[in-house]
């Protein structure tokens, strides 16, 4: 769906009118033949099969310029990175959730136990969609609610990226993530992997390589901007990451295991 993409324009975001200032974003033009995805999903959403989980509701959201008007609450509470409050009347969707309409996005976990409860598919009522610019150093939330069995943005605000709970971690992997020799020597010898079996369906081949292979075994890393999705009350330890890099449409997912060990967060097991 992504490949449909044809041109982008300047925009920009637009207050109500005691707010004075307005930011200057991306609108994203797409073609005619996506309306038929709109129809799909606006049938789809008519039938109440949207919200059943927050990860098909969050496709079609990032998807469907229709179901964006639907489901975020105008206007819009927005708190900027100094604390002031605004109430944004419009919003150029197509740049403000381009990281999530790539081929794939990025879950943090401060544990195992934590992977296995999100497969569970708890039933939340609070989902918090995190914007991490690694290079920049800015981190923007967007808060859903399910309020009457529909998911909906409610509020966006950004934080000083210094003081996110997993700030540690993020200036690591923003590191990690750019920097090929600091990666190599960041990766624990020999490091752990896990793979499918390509001869055995659902089976897996476990095993170790060589730091010195890692770079040709996966050799890109999610880098630039991801995104991470806070399930409820997410927590970590500070102690263990674990970033789950999933497919957008083909399901496939990825798993790296990171722990910090003296002091240096160090990849300790690689899953795919």
């Amino acid at each position: 769906m992504a490949l449909l993409l044809l041109s982008c324009h300047n925009g920009g975001i637009t207050e109500s009118a005691s707010d004075a200032d307005s930011t200057e974003v991306e609108t994203c033009l797409v073609p005619d033949t996506l309306d038929d995805v709109e129809e799909e999903i606006e049938e789809a959403d008519e039938a109440d099969r949207l919200d059943t989980s927050f990860d098909d509701f969050m496709f079609a959201f990032t998807h469907s310029d229709r179901l964006q008007n639907k489901r975020i609450g105008w206007p819009l509470s927005y708190t900027d990175a100094d604390g002031g409050n605004h109430r944004i009347t419009s919003l150029n969707t197509g740049s403000e959730f381009r990281f999530l309409k790539g081929d794939f996005y990025t879950v943090l976990f401060g544990d195992r136990k934590q992977v296995e409860e999100q497969k569970l598919q708890a039933d939340d009522s609070l989902v918090i969609v995190e914007r991490i610019d690694l290079q920049e150093e800015k981190l923007r939330n967007y808060e859903f609610r399910l309020i009457s069995g529909k998911w909906k943005l409610t509020s966006m605000c950004d934080v000083i990226f210094h003081e996110s709970d997993i700030y540690d971690f993020l200036t690591f992997y923003a590191r990690f993530s750019s920097d090929s020799v600091y990666q190599q020597a960041h990766v624990e010898q020999p490091l752990k992997v896990m793979v499918l079996d390509p001869e055995e369906d659902d089976a897996y081949i476990e095993g170790t390589i060589n730091a010195e292979q890692w770079r040709s075994f996966c050799p890109d890393v999610p880098h630039g901007i991801i995104s991470n999705i806070r399930y409820g009350v997410q927590k970590y330890s500070h102690k263990q990451m674990i970033m789950q890099k999933s497919g957008s449409s083909n399901g496939l997912q990825e798993m790296f295991v990171f722990n910090k060990e003296n002091n240096e967060w160090y990849l300790t097991a690689y899953e795919n």
